[in-house]
């Protein structure tokens, strides 16, 4: 019981780190209206025309092992959820070392489990066969 009770207490804390972490990060200097139709006399600038996109985080993974890369179906349902996978060989920049690859992938997958609910991997995983059966896709 006791450790439930720390395990809980630290999934807690770490929540609350990450966002702590993501709010601090955001840009707080955006105006309000996302075009300058307010004025009469203004012309469109047409590089604050487009929507603005979400930003991707990405978890490294060593080589494309159940990530169907390529294949739109589940790109789509990853990129929905906040993320995206990102394969790098070991000893390249990202990938330097074992450590640094679960540090980055912790705070990611923090971030998407707060995001997207603790159960986010189970929706992944069943998504991920959806589109790797009905699409014929079964390299990835």
């Amino acid at each position: 019981m006791r450790r439930l009770f720390y395990r809980i207490f630290l999934f807690l804390i770490l929540s609350v780190f990450c966002l702590t972490n993501n709010v601090l990060a955001q840009d707080k200097t955006k105006p309000p209206f996302p075009t300058q139709n307010t004025v009469i006399d203004a012309k469109p600038d047409p590089k604050k025309q487009h929507k603005d996109a979400k930003p991707v985080k990405y978890i490294i993974k060593n080589d494309t092992k159940n990530t169907l890369s390529g294949n739109q179906c589940f790109e789509e349902v990853t990129r929905g959820m906040g993320f995206q996978y990102l394969a790098v060989p070991k000893g390249q920049a990202p990938n330097k070392n074992g450590w640094s690859r679960w540090r980055h992938n912790f705070g990611v997958k923090c971030v998407i489990s707060w995001k997207n609910g603790p159960f986010w991997k189970v929706k992944v995983n069943k998504r991920y066969k959806e589109c790797k059966y009905g699409s014929g896709d079964y390299t990835g």
